[in-house]
């Protein structure tokens, strides 16, 4: 028992927020509700996230549980929101932007749900070696479902 799957994607983070959504093309938009700031909410098979920071790229992992995860592994992640439910009737999760673009692979779940989600966010790190000023600074997430 432990940790089934996971994924990982650099998302990039327009007006604080990204999304990890159900892939289902007939969805509602997944940004009609959003949360307040550095937190995150669940809302038509999908979980929006908000940032404290505005527009960064996210260093986002996604983890599949078969049992009550831990805190994530790493310094100073802290948990954001409350745990809540979520079901992904199409069974294929992908994290996306505002504007619903792409980032990283399409996973597939072994069921649709529901999950209990938690989100967890690391401090702001520095990527010293990135030549955009304005993506210099990022954070780390960790999206984690479990039954």
């Amino acid at each position: 028992m432990g940790l089934v799957d996971s994924f990982q994607a650099v998302v990039l983070v327009e007006r604080h927020l990204f999304a990890l959504i159900d892939n289902d093309p007939g969805n509602e938009e997944p940004f009609a509700r959003i949360p307040g700031n550095s937190a995150f909410l669940v809302h038509e098979d999908s979980v929006v996230v908000a940032s404290d920071l505005e527009d960064q790229l996210a260093r986002v992992r996604v983890e599949v549980w078969d049992s009550v995860p831990g805190r994530p592994v790493g310094e100073g992640f802290r948990a954001i929101g409350e745990v809540a439910s979520v079901s992904f009737e199409s069974g294929r999760i992908q994290l996306v932007n505002l504007m619903r673009e792409p980032a990283g692979d399409e996973a597939v779940l072994t069921s649709p749900g529901p999950y209990r989600v938690r989100v967890w966010a690391g401090p702001q790190e520095e990527d010293a070696q990135e030549e955009l000023e304005a993506y210099r600074f990022f954070k780390r997430f960790v999206i984690q479902l479990s039954p």
